[in-house]
């Protein structure tokens, strides 16, 4: 069994990677939990780690199970602000239980899910971005008032959104902004699916840094911290 005293951390990471995967495997080793999945239209692939140290307890043999994202995100959705979280295994099914003010266990069954880890994939990038998370997605917002794509750009040590439809353009730049650092070995253009991003980075910390890599017309990098875990997305991009 392993049991978890955040439940904010983890509430939110099965909620930004459900966004995209209905299913995948979960791996529980030394190190601690970890999923790695592509979603069904191959555009977005999530790379999610909970270390050991995250957790209160973490007794379990090593495991690789299936499990139905969308479910389990329901049940965890169910999670009270002060309950903790127990995760247990055994060969059908995993339990679910909350401890706090009421104490609760569900059981989900778990699925076989024929689908190798992925590889991430290696790219040598050309600009690396770091900036607030409220910020990015309020600018994500703006973008989306005109069109459901949205132009990233570096120009230097500047930061650059562009989104343009028959209503109208958005032009965004970092040259004024505290929370925003740009380092670039050449200039970026790259065009990318606004929903998706969005999702992507829903999840955030308002106050958390997001960090943003990318080279042009390629995949870019998202990634960011909840709590103590690590999120990685790697979005495909759109033709220009």
């Amino acid at each position: 069994m392993i049991r978890l005293g955040e439940v904010g951390l983890f509430k939110s990471g099965i909620e930004a990677i459900s966004s995209f995967i209905p299913e995948g495997n979960f791996r529980f080793n030394e190190k601690g939990l970890h999923f790695r999945a592509i979603d069904p239209s191959q555009i977005v692939l999530v790379d999610y780690f909970v270390g050991r140290s995250v957790f209160e307890s973490f007794d379990i043999e090593p495991s690789f199970v299936g499990i139905n994202l969308s479910e389990l995100n329901k049940i965890i959705s169910r999670a009270l602000p002060k309950d903790k979280v127990s995760l247990d295994l055994d060969d059908s099914e995993m339990s679910i239980e909350f401890t706090g003010e009421l104490y609760r266990k569900f059981r989900l069954p778990l699925i076989d899910v024929s689908e190798e880890e992925q590889r991430l994939p290696e790219t040598d990038y050309d600009a690396v971005v770091e900036i607030n998370s409220r910020v990015f997605r309020e600018a994500l917002k703006d973008a989306s008032l005109f069109s459901s794509s949205i132009m990233l750009k570096t120009s230097g040590n500047e930061f650059l959104l562009e989104s343009k439809g028959t209503a109208g353009n958005l032009n965004a730049n970092s040259s004024q902004a505290k929370d925003v650092k740009v380092k670039s070995k050449s200039d970026v253009v790259s065009k990318y699916s606004l929903t998706y991003l969005q999702n992507i980075v829903k999840e955030a910390d308002p106050d958390s840094q997001i960090k943003i890599e990318m080279k042009s017309d390629s995949p870019m990098k998202v990634s960011y911290n909840i709590g103590k875990s690590e999120l990685k997305f790697y979005l495909a991009h759109m033709l220009l």
